[in-house]
């Protein structure tokens, strides 16, 4: 029911709303990545920037992005469509916990992953492509299960019986129906799963080789060490195109989903084999899921002479005196207040612009824009962020403020997400009633969504502090030297030579993981706690 269906107009000043966004992403988006652009121009011209483009080297580079990411993508498929069909379909004992566990690789810092699959599996399988396929396979299997499960639990699999009733086997049936159902969901999952994929920054650095680069880790490379500005400014625009084109492609599969009204479908209960089946793929998944963990907080406390504390209580002296390396408690404490900027930053800005969905006309494109930096990788954010805000007229090098910046514009598009799904689903027949009691148009809009607000906007800040713990694209480039964040210090540990290095490194990736889990779970309980009042 609309608004004005229900006899009440939104309080004036929600129109408003929009300009605290759009002008964040004027300054802070647009206006970085238009400095970026004349960087590149002044230094080698139109003409420049067209060779650079035409480098064969950068279009093999792609190239061997893009294989990396088929292969990762296919793995994350063939491994998460059976998780997929199980944790949607069937019911058993520990089914809420595997549906859980299965979630925790996609909230987790790459870094992360990418050091518990090293310390898993770095004796049996040496760095390079295949430990990085495995790792973003492992990052994504969230990805494959919740977009994949929530369609396939809408499948009610009458279909597949008639096809078996009239001689068909079971692989006709899942091919001639079931399949078609799906692709539509496995499409747009797919080319999701690519993208982050063929963007990897974190894991490709910690795992892979000079044969695994992605041209997010070539844009780094490029800015950091060669000075390669113009360079670097074409892997970023190669890598937009490229992103840009395969979501919309993504986009295009997903709206090929039979228009028609679906509902869940009651979990089945297995009997015999099928049991044996599923109980399996739920062992397997939560195997998958928590070995990498396990063995990252085991290589924590194996210290040379077995086990014991020895990282963790020389976490505050790994640095030696150094300024490269800094201390590993400061990067706790930094990430945590860079988090908790990020929170209030993207909460604000990401509701702000969710609450122009409730805005008739124009105004509710807002909510769109501020979706925008999902195509934008955060290395090429935070080149353009420190081209922008590092040098005079505005220079905030000196400052704390480039880091939560660009963490809080990597978070917005996901508060978007959050919230505006909220209060698109908020009854307004509230707002009718509260106008037919007396109240204004303000009260009556308080009345109406402040409820939910509050709690969909906490709930979006906990996920962004969760995005800025685990960022490490974007810090790579503005952290200071002696100033790092979690990831970027991890990633630095990693690359210094002796044992103690290391020890410390999964010190600070277990800690992360502690940090982040326990934002994601708070989440999910204010998530449950709305849900239940909704129900109520």
């Amino acid at each position: 029911m609309s608004t004005a269906a229900t006899g009440t107009r939104p309080p004036r000043w929600l129109g408003w709303t929009a300009i605290v966004p759009v002008a964040f992403l004027l300054v802070f988006l647009a206006y970085p990545l238009g400095r970026l652009v004349a960087t590149v121009l002044d230094v080698d011209g139109p003409a420049g920037f067209a060779r650079q483009l035409q480098s064969p080297a950068l279009w093999r580079l792609g190239a061997l992005a893009a294989g990396q990411a088929l292969m990762s993508t296919a793995l994350a498929l063939a491994v998460g469509l059976p998780i997929a069909n199980v944790v949607s379909r069937y019911r058993f004992r520990g089914r809420a916990l595997v549906q859980a566990l299965v979630t925790v690789p996609f909230v987790l810092p790459t870094v992360v992953v990418a050091l518990a699959l090293r310390s898993l599996l770095g004796g049996a399988v040496p760095q390079g492509l295949l430990l990085v396929v495995l790792a973003h396979a492992y990052v994504n299997l969230a990805v494959v299960v919740r977009i994949v499960g929530a369609q396939w639990a809408q499948h009610d699999g009458s279909l597949e019986i008639v096809a078996r009733t009239l001689g068909a086997s079971r692989a006709r049936a899942f091919v001639d129906v079931t399949w078609p159902a799906l692709r539509p969901a496995i499409g747009s999952t797919a080319a999701v799963v690519f993208v982050f994929c063929f963007t990897s920054l974190g894991i490709v650095l910690v795992l892979g080789d000079p044969s695994t680069r992605t041209l997010e880790s070539q844009i780094l490379r490029q800015t950091s060490v060669l000075l390669d500005f113009p360079g670097a400014a074409a892997t970023a625009l190669v890598q937009l195109l490229v992103v840009s084109t395969v979501l919309l492609l993504g986009l295009r599969a997903g709206r090929r989903t039979p228009a028609r009204r679906v509902r869940p479908v009651p979990l089945r209960r297995a009997t015999g084999v099928a049991r044996v089946a599923v109980l399996t793929t739920a062992a397997v998944a939560a195997t998958i899921v928590l070995a990498p963990v396990v063995a990252l907080v085991l290589r924590s406390l194996r210290v040379a002479d077995g086990w014991g504390l020895d990282w963790w209580t020389s976490a505050s002296s790994v640095d030696a005196g150094t300024t490269r390396i800094g201390s590993p408690l400061s990067a706790i404490g930094l990430s945590l207040s860079y988090a908790a900027v990020t929170a209030v930053v993207a909460a604000l800005v990401g509701g702000l612009a969710a609450v122009a969905v409730l805005m008739p006309g124009r105004a509710r494109a807002t909510a769109l824009v501020a979706m925008v930096p999902l195509g934008v990788s955060s290395a090429t954010l935070g080149l353009g962020t420190l081209l922008a805000f590092g040098r005079p007229p505005v220079d905030l090098r000196g400052t704390w403020l480039l880091v939560p910046i660009a963490h809080a514009l990597v978070a917005v598009p996901l508060v978007v997400a959050v919230v505006a799904p909220a209060l698109r689903t908020t009854d307004r027949r509230i707002l009718a009633v509260a106008a037919t009691l007396g109240a204004g148009p303000t009260r009556a809009f308080w009345t109406a969504y402040g409820p939910v607000l509050r709690v969909v906007v906490v709930a979006s800040a906990g996920l962004a502090a969760a995005v800025s713990l685990g960022e490490f694209g974007a810090a790579s480039f503005l952290a200071r030297v002696g100033s790092p964040t979690v990831p970027v210090q991890i990633v630095r540990l990693l690359g210094r030579p002796g044992e103690q290095s290391v020890g410390v490194a999964a010190v600070l990736a277990v800690v992360l993981v502690v940090l982040t889990l326990t934002l994601v779970l708070a989440v999910d309980r204010l998530g449950r706690g709305l849900r239940r009042g909704q129900a109520a």
